[in-house]
């Protein structure tokens, strides 16, 4: 917060600040500039015949926008435009990368001292502008300025002050949009001269604390002047188009100018329109965020166990060991699905997604799998298997497949580490004729001297270029690869060998190479299971039904499983293998990141991710632990249907919170702690902020109490007591409850009631009890 025509720098330690105003020095208009010149010599002042004391003057203008506005100017607006929604607490406003606009011109209030804004946000409903847009579709009229400087039958044209700020020629050739006003309607909706201060501020965006989320109103950093509506849209629904107009010249039509009424119902005045968008409230029939995520809560069973990602478990306990058995793997995740053996026979199969209701322990000295049935996993009790991590190896190479640009990027990257080793294999004779031997020996090299010396010497020729099956054709010896005998199982006993290849300050590969960097990457995005399709992370619907949150660990054998199926594309012998692990190993040239254990996350299925595309997930560490509560890094967000989301976070979390979005900073009523009715109006209130930067709570912080107290702002309405059906609010006596509310003995600025009408965000917290042994045990709390 600040005085007018303040705006402090940004305290770090804040995400907005908010600032009354931003007043340039000089504002539009024609200045005379005055400079003179003396000279002094000791302390005297030397005459020059008036050569240095003659003053020059220079008249200057200063232009400022009058009649348009630049569209870049405008950074966003709520309701955003042509939106469709519940909107009957909120009071629209509009942001503008210009902060200082709304003071750039001249106004002054009554008393001749305080400086107004000359913009004012207006907001009609349907039926409000007979004559321009009837049904608020945004719709305005083009007027050049010489049309609204002339005259116009029945119409009250905009009295411009041309005394102190002529217009040009150039600027009668503008053309500006505008709207034909009934003059009733303007003084019923148009704030009073008191109230415009307190319907304009200053956002001031801290960088540090900024993070671009979709329909962010906040993306950038700055100051960004905010203009607010007192008009907020009735509960039983409509069209509403607001409009930013100029004042300028209408002061004295103000509801406390000079001119306290108007000219009976036939008056009409045009205003200008610098900038208009339409949108649409609808009545309160669609649950909102305190209902949606209500419903998780009353879905949530016991100890929050209906919360894991599972089937529904049976209502009632199974008998008997197999009965058991199957109700243990239900619980922990698993999916009776059928599958046909490698012999062609029908059975049934157990299988697990990645995303599984209990804790997995990762495998201890895993070995690279190199295709689907090393990953099959036979039940021997049972005589079935488990296809859990098959299956991922068959996704990981599907989803490598699929994508050309990895395939070919792996194989040029496998061909560069192998011409790589070979020039340094040959290097060292030694190494060069051993690998050249146990290549021979490996590929046939006792068959094909047994079939060289027992052919016909006539039949050499023609048997040396017939292959036979299984047997690997001999090349010279000077073409042999140096890598021929070099395995991954000889690379990781022989140590010497080993560093030869990565112990030298030259890499095998460029670590910047545009395949390496290609394919790593996707390799970590796989990991994340970007990619993966969604039927492999949640095989049946009873899992994710409608309406629905589920938490769930991450399984870091499946992953490892699903990288193995990528790198499985174009293996072609050992070395590619070898050629892997030089590259992504743990001492390779760029080696993949250990993988977090534990990985944890939730899946949402609901209207939240439509209705609130920027909602927010906050996971926190357990605040028990001997480091207190910590925020948890996320790994992964993205929405992968209209209705779904997939989080994924590195850690178990103590409390995940969801809550509103909070980036657009939007103004209005809030709603009561417990229950309310249709409209916001009889039963809102106003939780009240901290203001007092002597206060140990943080500014802006809530205080915990209301305004007022019994909820409920009908009286505060301009049209309260008169019987007049509208939703204006008496800015001014609501400012004054507040500042009852908050025992000030000073009104409050226009900064500090921006502060008190933010709309409270909702958030509902959900609890975890849980360690890496244990299942996610869930509870879930409201808060306001």
């Amino acid at each position: 917060m600040s005085h007018p025509e303040y705006a402090p720098d940004p305290d770090p330690s804040l995400n907005v600040q908010f600032v009354d105003s931003l007043v340039p020095t000089l504002t539009a208009g024609r200045y005379k500039l005055t400079a003179h010149q003396s000279l002094i010599k000791g302390g005297a002042r030397v005459d020059t015949d008036g050569y240095l004391d003659t003053p020059v003057t220079q008249e200057v203008e200063v232009r400022a926008p009058r009649f348009t506005v630049q569209p870049e100017w405008i950074h966003g607006a709520y309701p955003t435009p042509g939106a469709s929604g519940l909107y009957d607490d909120v009071l629209p406003h509009v942001t503008l990368d210009r902060a200082a606009l709304p003071w750039e011109r001249e106004a002054k209030a009554k008393d001749g001292q305080a400086r107004l804004p000359w913009l004012a946000l207006l907001v009609f409903g349907e039926g409000e502008l007979p004559d321009t847009d009837p049904h608020c579709l945004g719709q305005t009229e083009a007027k050049t300025v010489a049309d609204l400087t002339g005259s116009e039958s029945g119409v009250v044209l905009p009295p411009f002050d041309q005394a102190t700020d002529p217009i040009t020629d150039d600027d009668k050739k503008q053309v500006c949009r505008t709207v034909l006003v009934p003059g009733a309607v303007f003084h019923a909706l148009a704030p009073t001269e008191v109230e415009m201060p307190l319907l304009t501020h200053v956002r001031r965006v801290n960088e540090a604390h900024q993070r671009a989320a979709p329909g962010d109103d906040l993306i950038q950093v700055g100051d960004y002047a905010v203009v607010v509506g007192n008009r907020l849209p009735r509960a039983a629904g409509g069209r509403y188009v607001a409009h930013l107009v100029s004042l300028e010249g209408w002061q004295s039509r103000l509801p406390d100018g000079a001119k306290e009424t108007y000219d009976g119902p036939e008056e009409k005045l045009r205003l200008i329109s610098l900038w208009s968008w339409a949108f649409e409230t609808i009545p309160d029939h669609i649950p909102g965020f305190a209902a949606l995520t209500e419903h998780f809560v009353d879905t949530e069973g016991t100890d929050g166990s209906a919360l894991l990602l599972r089937v529904p478990l049976p209502g009632r306990p199974l008998s008997g060991k197999d009965q058991q058995e199957v109700a243990d793997r239900l619980g922990q995740g698993y999916l009776p699905i059928s599958c046909r053996t490698e012999s062609g026979r029908s059975t049934f199969g157990w299988y697990r997604g990645p995303l599984t209701a209990q804790y997995v322990p990762p495998e201890t000295d895993r070995e690279r799998r190199r295709c689907a049935a090393e990953a099959l996993i036979h039940l021997d009790q049972y005589g079935v298997f488990d296809v859990s991590l098959a299956t991922a190896f068959t996704a990981g190479r599907g989803v490598a497949l699929a994508d050309h640009q990895f395939g070919a990027a792996l194989l040029r990257l496998r061909g560069k580490v192998q011409r790589a080793v070979e020039t340094r294999s040959r290097a060292t004779p030694t190494a060069g004729a051993r690998a050249r031997i146990e290549h021979l020996a490996a590929n046939g090299l006792a068959g094909h001297l047994g079939e060289v010396l027992t052919t016909p010497a006539r039949a050499q020729a023609v048997a040396t270029s017939v292959r036979r099956p299984g047997v690997t054709p001999v090349p010279a010896a000077t073409e042999l690869p140096a890598t021929a005998g070099l395995t991954l199982e000889r690379l990781r006993a022989d140590v010497d060998l080993h560093a030869r290849f990565t112990g030298d300050d030259k890499p095998l590969v460029d670590p910047h190479d545009d395949d390496l960097t290609l394919v790593r990457n996707r390799l970590l995005g796989l990991r994340n299971l970007t990619g993966v399709p969604f039927a492999h992370l949640v095989p049946d619907t009873r899992m994710l039904p409608t309406e629905s949150l589920r938490f769930f660990y991450v399984d870091a054998n499946w992953t490892a499983t699903l990288l193995d199926g990528a790198l499985s594309v174009g293996l072609a012998h050992t070395f590619d293998l070898t050629s892997d692990d030089l590259v992504f190993g743990p001492k390779g040239v760029a080696p993949l990141p250990p993988q977090a254990t534990p990985v944890t996350g939730l899946l949402l299925r609901s209207e939240l991710v439509s209705g609130w595309p920027a909602l927010e997930v906050r996971p926190y560490t357990n605040p028990r632990t001997t480091e207190g509560e910590t925020a948890l890094r996320l790994l992964r967000r993205e929405a992968l249907a209209d209705d779904v989301l997939l989080v994924l976070v590195e850690g178990v979390p103590g409390r995940v919170e969801l809550a509103e979005p909070q980036q657009g900073v939007h103004f209005g009523i809030d709603e009561p702690a417990q229950g309310g009715s249709d409209d916001p109006i009889d039963d809102g209130v106003i939780r009240l902020r901290e203001i007092d930067p002597k206060s140990t709570r943080p500014l802006g912080q809530e205080t915990g109490a209301q305004f007022p107290t019994q909820p409920g702002l009908r009286s505060y309405l301009r049209g309260a007591g008169t019987g007049a059906p509208d939703t204006v609010l008496s800015v001014t006596r609501l400012a004054d409850g507040l500042k009852g509310a908050l025992q000030l003995k000073r009104p409050l600025t226009p900064s500090e009631f921006a502060i008190q009408m933010i709309n409270a965000a909702q958030r509902r917290t959900f609890t975890t009890v849980s360690t890496t042994q244990t299942p996610f045990t869930t509870g879930a709390h409201p808060n306001g």
